[in-house]
Parts: structure tokens; sequence; C-alpha cells
């Protein structure tokens, strides 16, 4: 009997204790105040509507839109090479000089200078004389007229005066032939450039017509790139292309496209520009973008707005600040951003961020703009 008792108080005093643990929970779970959920901190980007240009990345080379081959003019021989590759030159400049070979009707070039200056020195002395027989006239003339000495003596003087400006002219001629062949030694710059080739040495002899210097004008210039023939068709003169160097970019306008002379399936973009972008020397080579698709009136969003997995896109719509998801089909794609078609608007604003933050997002998700894409 008293066992009976004893588990009767035992099984009172669990039930007793369970109750008032029971209470005891409840008042601490009521006291408890549950923080809501904190919105997401996002950045955002504007959705737009206009054309999407699709651009294919190629491979650019700078070259010279003016290039020249300076020629030998005679047989002769290559005595002085004044200008190097790399060097600038002016127009008229003496890039080269040349010498006679033996045989050569023109002779030598030291015995043309030679001639020259002899000229040059009979030149002188002529206008002297063609000055004394100028003064001797002009005082028989005047004697003439005072009738001191005769028309016969007149005559003589002016004709020794003629004689003499005769003389002096054909002094001057020869000078100029002299001067003339003289400049076949001497090899000039047709215009301003930069050399980029000299194919011959000093003691070389040299046919007529054979290439001395090759010579580029720096500016303007123009970028070269081979692109395949698909995407030629798809190009225009006019059309805007972007040039690419070292995270720097400038927009351009293609110049020129035609399919290749000499290989087949691909074609020649040409850019011109009125100087070397980035300050880059001739020769070098750039990232050139071309455009190769074109969709009117797209839905156009910034990189790193648009959710893609194996089968679908999605976009993050911002509306009464939280974010709503949005199904959408990727019409193109390139380093510039989308073009999309889905349930959107223009001005809509939709969340730009990482993969992983894009995949933290569901329908619903309270976000906060922060400073983003405009």
């Amino acid at each position: 009997m008293k066992r009976w008792i004893i588990l009767i108080v035992v099984v009172v005093l669990f039930v007793i204790g369970g109750t008032l643990l029971v209470k005891l929970r409840k008042h601490q779970l009521n006291s408890i105040r549950i923080a809501p959920l904190q919105a997401v901190p996002v950045e955002t980007a504007t959705v737009r509507v206009g054309q999407y240009i699709h651009w294919q990345p190629y491979i650019g080379h700078l070259e010279s839109n003016r290039q020249g081959t300076v020629k030998s003019r005679i047989v002769g021989q290559v005595s002085r090479i004044l200008k190097r590759e790399g060097d600038a030159v002016r127009k008229g400049d003496t890039i080269i000089e040349m010498d006679g070979v033996p045989g050569d009707a023109r002779g030598s070039r030291a015995a043309l200078e030679a001639a020259l200056n002899n000229s040059k020195k009979t030149v002188e002395d002529l206008k002297k004389n063609e000055q004394n027989m100028q003064t001797i006239y002009n005082r028989d003339k005047m004697l003439f007229e005072k009738k001191v000495i005769s028309r016969q003596a007149l005559e003589l003087s002016e004709n020794h005066w003629n004689e003499a400006k005769v003389q002096l002219q054909n002094v001057k001629s020869q000078m100029a032939n002299i001067e003339s062949e003289l400049s076949f030694f001497s090899v000039k710059a047709p215009f301003d450039a930069v050399v980029s080739t000299v194919p011959v040495n000093e003691g070389d002899v040299v046919m007529v017509s054979q290439p001395l210097m090759e010579i580029e004008d720096s500016t303007p210039c123009k970028i070269k790139s081979t692109v395949s023939i698909d995407d030629l068709t798809a190009m225009k003169r006019g059309e805007r292309a972007q040039i690419l160097y070292d995270g720097k970019k400038i927009d351009a306008e293609i110049s020129r496209v035609y399919p290749s002379a000499s290989e087949t399936g691909v074609g020649t973009v040409e850019v011109d520009l009125p100087e070397p972008p980035f300050g880059l020397p001739l020769g070098s080579t750039v990232s050139v973008n071309l455009p190769i698709r074109r969709i009117e009136s797209a839905i156009l969003l910034p990189m790193g707005s648009v959710l893609k997995s194996v089968n679908k896109a999605s976009v993050f719509n911002i509306v009464n600040g939280k974010a709503k998801v949005v199904p959408v089909t990727i019409m193109g794609e390139s380093e510039d951003g989308f073009a999309i078609s889905g349930r959107l608007s223009e001005g809509d604003t939709v969340v730009v961020g990482s993969d992983s933050l894009l995949m933290r997002l569901a329908d619903g998700t309270k976000v906060k703009p922060v400073e983003g894409i405009k």
C-alpha cells in the first residue's frame, strides 16, 4: 500500500513540474522579439531599348596609309647612307649619297662637284664682265647723243655687251646641267616619313630603279584586320568599329571592306585613323571589335544583370522594394552587355551583380538599391 502511495506522489510531482516548465518556456518565447528580415543591398541598372550590336573581336595591324619606295635614278655606287630604320625624315632631306662608277658617262661625284665650283667662279667673273660692258654701253650711248662718237662705235659697244650677256647665260646653263647631273647622286625623301627598310649597304653598286629605301608616313595611318568571309559580308563601309589597347578604347569608322585576292575564305577590313592610336609605333598590334550582327529595338542590359542556367535565363526586376523574377530570352551577348526579350519595359530597374549574388535572390526577396549602373 505504501509503495502505491509513493508512486502516485512521484507521478503527481512530475506532472506539476512538467506543467510549470511548459509555462516557463511559453513565457520566454513570448518575451523574444523576432527581428525582421534585412533587405539585401544590390547594385542596379536601368532597362534601355535600342539597337544592339554584336562585336566580334579581331587582331589589327597598324600600318601606314602612305608608303613609298625610293629608287636609284642612275647606275652608281652607294657612298653614304644618312638615314636608317626608324629615323624620321623631312621632305627634301638627303637620305643617301651616291657616286659614279668607272666608265659611266656622268663621271664621278667629285669631278662634277669640281666642275660646278669652276662654273660658279666663271659665272661670277662673267657677271662682272657683263656689268662692265653695260656700263661702257651706257657711257657710249650718252656720248653718241652728244655726237661725240659715231653710231658705228655705239653699235660696237652694244655688241660687246650682248656678247657678254650670251657668255654669261651659256655658263649659267652649263652650271644648271651640272647641278642636274649632281642631283642624281643625292637621293632625297619625297615626303615627311619614317624609314622602315634600307635594303642596300654602303659600297653597293646599284642599277637604275633599284630600291634604296622604304619609307612610311605615320600620319595618317590605318589598322588592317583579316576576317572570315562570313563576317565580312555583314560589314559595311562607314560603320562603327572599336580599337582597343591596354584597357583603352576609341571609336573609329570602317574605311574599306574587300575579299582577299590570294586566300579563300577570308577578307580584309581597314580602318583609317588621322594618327597612330595610343601613341603606338607603326607595326604594332591592337584589338579591333567589328560589328557582325544588329538587333533593332532590343531590350538592352549590362553584363551581370542576367542569371543564366542550362535551359533558362532570368532577370530580377525591382518592384516596390522586392525582387521579381522575370524569365527572359537572350538574343545576343557581347562584352558590352545583353540583348534580350521578355516582360520588361524601358525604364525598369533590375539587379546587377555576380552570379553568386543573383543566386541568393528569389521572387519576393527584399532588396535595397545602391548606386549602380545608369
